[in-house]
């Protein structure tokens, strides 16, 4: 009897791919054009035309590999993951258009400015701003030893013990032997893919923070304050974002799914289902965040060009 789940997850990955492919090619296209003459308008057109025709490449080749999917089961497991290709076309060819239809979305500035060239720094010491404590750094530590020993817990107990779901003619002392090894293998697997991925998470955190942290800030001519505040309130929602996505929920999600592949092998299938649907609602989110973040940013530099302008024209 067939998991009426797999039809399901079939129907929303049908949905959701496409979604996240068009996402950057939809996104950048709503971006008001706001490039300073014809030549950079052009150029912008151009970066959209490319993306445009790498979004339609790759829809084409989805449905290329759903259509074989329809006979080849491992080209619809192919097409279930083609999402990831959001991430390419978003940093490598939407943000670079954006930018190019709107420079004041971009993340730094140039050389010159409304202000004459002048540009502050603000002198402050970031790292004793984090909004991250150490107290909170006891959630990720005590989850990774918590999902830790429940996984190593699966190797107290017996492999084997439950029913063999194989062939009824092989004999059944060497199936079970082979089963139960089968089993311990996808334990011993679990244990370390679990525990190497969200070690190497924990190791990479900090220093993802720290240069959060530290990403370049220019203010404008006469350091307004309300520049000051804005970049402070942003760089906190990032940096509590990326601890918070980064250091609990996608470990936690991964860790999940490695107590549930340890402890009910027999339901592969269905776990492995609703690590891919999990894994798909991760990444609208880091998406959505992304995007949100970059939003931000781009306000932020629209008021500090206004700045700009501003004390361009009392200089006068």
């Amino acid at each position: 009897m067939s998991d009426p789940l797999i039809p399901l997850g079939r129907l929303f990955m049908l949905i959701f791919v496409p979604v996240m492919l068009l996402f950057p090619l939809v996104f950048a296209a709503l971006v008001p054009n706001r490039a300073a003459d014809d030549s950079a308008r052009i150029k912008a057109r151009g970066m959209m035309l490319t993306l445009a025709m790498s979004t339609a490449a790759l829809l084409a080749v989805w449905v290329g590999l759903v259509l074989t999917g329809l006979r080849f089961n491992f080209a619809m497991v192919i097409a279930g993951f083609w999402w990831p290709w959001f991430f390419p076309l978003w940093f490598f060819l939407a943000m670079p258009a954006i930018v190019a239809k709107n420079p004041h979305w971009g993340w730094t500035v140039g050389s010159g400015s409304a202000g004459g060239g002048v540009r502050t720094a603000s002198l402050v010491n970031r790292e004793r701003t984090s909004p991250v404590t150490r107290a909170m750094w006891a959630v990720p530590i005590t989850l990774f030893v918590v999902i830790l020993a429940v996984i190593a817990a699966r190797g107290l107990m017996p492999f084997g013990a439950g029913p063999y779901p194989g062939d009824s003619a092989v004999d059944p002392e060497s199936a079970r032997v082979m089963y139960a090894d089968t089993e311990r293998s996808r334990w011993l697997l679990s244990l370390i893919v679990f525990a190497s991925v969200y070690g190497f998470l924990l190791a990479i955190l900090p220093g993802s923070l720290r240069r959060t942290l530290f990403e370049p800030e220019p203010m404008d001519a006469t350091g307004s304050p309300e520049l000051a505040q804005l970049y402070e309130a942003q760089r906190r929602k990032r940096v509590l974002g990326l601890f918070w996505g980064m250091g609990v929920l996608l470990p936690a999600c991964i860790g999940l799914f490695s107590v549930l592949q340890a402890w009910f092998p027999n339901a592969g299938s269905t776990w492995g289902l609703v690590g891919g649907i999990g894994g798909s609602i991760l990444g609208i989110c880091g998406a959505i965040f992304g995007t949100w973040m970059t939003v931000e940013r781009a306000k932020i530099s629209e008021v500090r060009a206004r700045l700009d302008a501003s004390d361009a024209s009392a200089a006068r």
